[in-house]
């Protein structure tokens, strides 16, 4: 069931009804209902992952408990690394078995040593990287005394198969949602307004600027050998554009849907196009992956090397990049992702620069700014190059034509018809810069006819350039 069609739509249509009437008043009713229909949600993909999730929520319920009930820290540990390597064999098994077997069946057969090849085709339960993460994250805090087990079966489900979140994220600490159904809540208008507007945004973001530049990037990475130098630049910096308008467009419609429940949820982007080097773009791309490896695998990391001063450091941020690679799925091109960002962070390690200043919000960068802006928006734009490639050779050929012959000549993409909405949508990403949502701004004008007219517009480019509503997520993949 996606976002954006009939099925969903009638779907939250019907929990958002009964949420606010048959169980306004009932804390329990509500927490019911949103544990039912996230049932029913993750479900209509495919009720076998069910009993997957079951499994994984009942286990991570027990172990907290084990862990915050004992007062012996050798058995909190001990129950701690019990719940982390199952969670972790568990997505191991869906997400990369076939993956490393038939990486070894290769690797022995160029020694000799053939081992039966067989294709392994494991379904992959769509959210396992999210919902796996988030519960590791929720042990590790019980653990440390950050969260509280929860004790309640309802509750804690409701968190674990959360509808709006539990496809593609946010990955939600437990100390941050479980508050927010610890009491009934209430109707407030402002803030269901502020989660349609959210919505509204990222469905423009996923149907107008994703879907609408989705045919323009796969003609230039099914074949990037037949592209000129100019053409193959140009499709990196409109994939990084499609693959965050994709992605935000999810996150935007997820938060959206949540706070028409009253429930907030992690803001997962903030404007990371205008990031101004490489640290203070992975501060803004998907946050909560970001902080999620920042806190339980670089901070432990730097901690146990921290004798070891900026060497030490450059290599927990090369284990923890190479594990944001490697998250994203089970292929050699997403471990050479990650080791590029790794690589690319290193001279802001050497220079001491990593946590560098924020830009404002102001309309007009400085002219230092706008160079650093635009720099980094290619340097990441050729790196997320092996996000795209579906093997070695093709990313190497990729990256081969980027700098071969054709740079200085016109692209051949022809990106009249989306033009429009592509300036429309960067123009309002950036007004929007330092804001919850790009439309924050929109909703607080006072003129009724010039805010309005804004909701108008963007009505009428997804009716306009839209033609595959419904169409899946790209990060539903990972």
């Amino acid at each position: 069931m996606l976002f954006l069609s009939q099925e969903f739509l009638l779907f939250f249509l019907t929990v958002f009804v009964l949420y606010w009437s048959v169980f306004k008043n009932s804390m329990n009713g509500q927490d019911s209902l949103l544990m039912v229909s996230s049932i029913i949600f993750y479900g209509w993909t495919d009720t076998r992952f069910l009993i997957l999730i079951g499994i994984s929520g009942t286990l991570n319920y027990g172990l907290a408990v084990l862990i915050e009930q004992n007062e012996s820290d050798r058995l909190r540990s001990a129950w701690l690394w019990t719940g982390v390597i199952l969670n972790i064999l568990i997505l191991g098994y869906f997400k990369y078995f076939g993956f490393f077997y038939e990486s070894l069946a290769c690797s022995l057969e160029g020694m000799g040593l053939p081992l039966e090849k067989r294709y392994f085709k494991i379904a992959l339960p769509i959210g396992i990287s999210f919902f796996t993460f988030q519960m590791i994250g929720y042990l590790i805090d019980v653990n440390n005394g950050s969260s509280v087990a929860c004790r309640k079966p309802i509750k804690f489900f409701t968190y674990v198969l959360y509808f709006p979140k539990i496809l593609a994220g946010p990955i939600e600490r437990a100390q941050n949602f479980l508050p927010s159904i610890e009491r009934v809540r209430t109707y407030e208008q402002e803030m269901i307004s502020d989660g349609m507007r959210q919505f509204l945004w990222g469905a423009f973001a996923k149907t107008v600027i994703a879907d609408g530049l989705s045919p323009l990037v796969d003609g230039i990475h099914t074949d990037p050998g037949a592209a000129p130098a100019s053409t193959l630049w140009l499709g990196a910096c409109l994939y990084l554009i499609q693959l965050y308008a994709d992605f935000s467009g999810y996150s935007n419609m997820a938060i959206g849907t949540s706070k028409m429940l009253g429930i907030p949820l992690s803001i997962n982007f903030r404007s990371p196009l205008f990031a101004l080097n490489v640290s203070d773009f992975w501060r803004r791309w998907h946050v909560s992956l970001t902080s999620w490896m920042m806190d339980y695998l670089f901070t432990p990391l730097a901690f146990m090397l921290r004798q070891y001063g900026r060497p030490g450091a450059s290599l927990a941020i090369m284990v923890t990049f190479l594990a944001v690679g490697v998250w994203h799925g089970a292929n050699w091109t997403f471990i050479v992702f990650g080791l590029i960002q790794g690589l690319l962070f290193l001279p802001l390690v050497a220079s001491g620069k990593v946590n560098v200043t924020r830009p404002g919000t102001g309309l007009v960068y400085g002219a230092r700014q706008i160079a650093a802006g635009a720099f980094t928006f290619i340097l990441m734009a050729a790196s997320f190059v092996w996000m795209r490639a579906d093997s070695i050779a093709v990313g190497s050929s990729y990256w081969k034509g980027m700098v071969g012959p054709g740079l200085w000549t016109n692209p051949s993409i022809n990106l009249f018809n989306m033009l429009v909405p592509l300036l429309f949508f960067l123009l309002l990403e950036w007004l929007g810069r330092g804001q919850d949502h790009m439309l924050t701004k929109v909703g607080s004008l006072r003129t009724t006819i010039l805010r309005w007219s804004i909701y108008a517009v963007i009505l009428v480019q997804i009716a306009l350039y839209s033609n595959t509503q419904g169409a899946t997520f790209i990060y539903f993949a990972f």
